[in-house]
């Protein structure tokens, strides 16, 4: 923003006043180009604004921290400074995909949070560059793992681009195994880590390659891919940010005290030690809500629950993370409006969808996609979706159901989640589910009041299912098992 010629703290505020006092006297809409020349001769360069009135703003923004240095100057001054171009987002786990992989093991709301980050980020660069009067094209790529076993998606292509976007791409990489061969099946958001520092090396391999020099800004995504931010962070020197989506030490119960019980199934001596690496050398950290972050006054938030804590025989910490740092920052996810909007919007309904959703809630048959039907069309229906593991606890609401005849006289249950056989699934988690799932259905003799319909994929018409549940009076229910007990969870993204 300023050439070699300022060299001094006089020099820049004597430039600084030339620009401001011409710019005042010229329409606030005249364009950068029309005085660029003016501003090069008192040493300013592109960067300032597009037009006389964003260039004023600016300069009288840096005019106000060289006089007063106060934090709120500072922050009006630096979000005008061009200086994040290319971000490289890290989502590793799961099969990371555009089409045909919600529902799978490990793959669910991140994967649509990341897809409309990714979009609204270029879409803020794209208005940022502009309005600082540059002519610089944003890179914005998302790192995960290429899976050469991708079961019918695209998590095999090395590079794609991102639907709807312009400079923004999908770069997969492999994990490789001890022998330097690419890993072929998808493996557990718990067994990745051996895996993760040789993917971290090998992904900024690639990243110097496609941006062609260093990222602005690198951001996490999970325990995995916060991992693996940290290292590149670390290596390259760039700005680190984190998004933990879920805190795995709050999701099962004396996690810590008993890691060892867990740590063959879990890894959670891994797990926990990479989110407290993560938290203490981002630059910042975004959660969801404030009880994210401190909880209230009953409940310890899910990153308070990690300022101290001990696993026995491995480690203790007496300050883990100070949940008071400014480095937490709260941006609430939202939802795709034209995807996900109210069922009583009965113009913009997706109507050709309605017989494909008939035939997924009402058919008598058991097959492939779906097991149990509705006896009684007339009932309202319960509705839930998520995967098919013991936090999401779709189980617990099956059982619930099932144990209150009152409540089954009433309503019917709808589960969409998961496969339908233990034989058809590879997650160790999935597995026990599937086989309790059976077991639910048999012990109360479900059929005829639950239908469970297999992981569905298709996400536009996943929201006008959702629309067809409220037609019904319906109601959705997401639960997570706590203390042996069924409890409300806290909603992110169910998709």
């Amino acid at each position: 923003m300023i050439s070699d010629t300022i060299d001094t703290a006089d020099k820049l505020q004597t430039a600084l006043l030339l620009a401001e006092v011409f710019v005042a006297g010229l329409e606030k809409s005249t364009p950068y180009q029309n005085f660029e020349q003016k501003f090069q001769e008192w040493g300013l360069e592109k960067g300032w604004g597009d037009t006389a009135e964003t260039c004023r703003e600016t300069l009288n923004f840096l005019s106000e921290v060289l006089q007063a240095p106060d934090p709120i100057n500072m922050e009006k001054f630096f979000s005008r400074v061009p200086s994040v171009f290319s971000i490289v987002i890290f989502s590793i786990h799961g099969y990371f995909g555009q089409e045909k992989v919600l529902g799978l093991p490990d793959t669910g709301g991140q994967v649509v949070y990341i897809l409309d980050q990714v979009r609204a980020l270029e879409e803020e660069l794209l208005q940022r560059i502009k309005r600082q009067g540059l002519n610089v094209t944003p890179k914005i790529l998302v790192l995960t793992r290429l899976i050469p076993d991708a079961k019918g998606t695209k998590c095999n292509v090395e590079l794609e681009p991102v639907e709807h976007t312009k400079h923004s791409s999908i770069l997969r990489v492999p994990f490789k195994t001890d022998d330097g061969k690419d890993l072929r099946q998808w493996v557990s958001r718990f067994d990745i880590y051996p895996y993760l520092e040789r993917y971290a090396q090998d992904s900024s391999v690639k990243i110097l390659d496609i941006l062609e020099g260093k990222p602005d800004m690198v951001i996490g995504n999970y325990t995995d891919g916060n991992l693996v931010a940290s290292l590149l962070s670390s290596k390259l020197g760039v700005t680190q940010g984190t998004i933990a989506h879920a805190l795995e030490k709050t999701k099962y119960d004396d996690s810590d005290v008993k890691w060892r019980e867990m740590d063959h199934k879990y890894h959670f001596s891994c797990q926990f030690t990479a989110d407290m690496i993560a938290m203490n050398t981002s630059d910042f950290i975004i959660a969801s809500t404030y009880q994210e972050i401190a909880g209230s006054k009953d409940k310890p938030g899910q990153y308070e629950s990690h300022y101290a804590f001990t696993m026995p025989g491995l480690c203790r910490y007496a300050t883990g993370v100070n949940v008071f740092d400014p480095k937490f920052n709260i941006a609430a996810p939202g939802a795709d409006q034209s995807v996900y909007f109210p069922f009583t919007q009965k113009q913009a309904r997706l109507t050709d969808l309605h017989p494909q959703i008939e035939e997924l809630l009402y058919s008598k048959e058991d097959n492939d996609e779906h097991l149990g039907y509705l006896g009684d069309r007339s009932k309202p229906i319960i509705f839930s979706m998520a995967r098919l593991d013991k936090v999401k606890n779709i189980t617990g609401l099956v059982e619930w159901y099932g144990e209150n005849r009152k409540l089954r006289d009433l309503v019917n249950l709808v589960i969409v989640g998961g496969l339908l056989e233990p034989s058809q699934s590879n997650d160790r988690e999935e597995i026990e589910e599937i086989n309790k799932m059976h077991s639910l259905m048999d012990k109360y003799q479900l059929k005829g009041q639950i239908r469970w319909i297999k992981a569905q994929t298709e996400r536009v018409r996943n929201g006008e299912l959702y629309r067809c549940i409220a037609d019904t009076r319906g109601a959705f229910v997401q639960v997570k098992k706590n203390s042996n007990t069924v409890k409300h969870e806290t909603q992110a993204l169910t998709m």
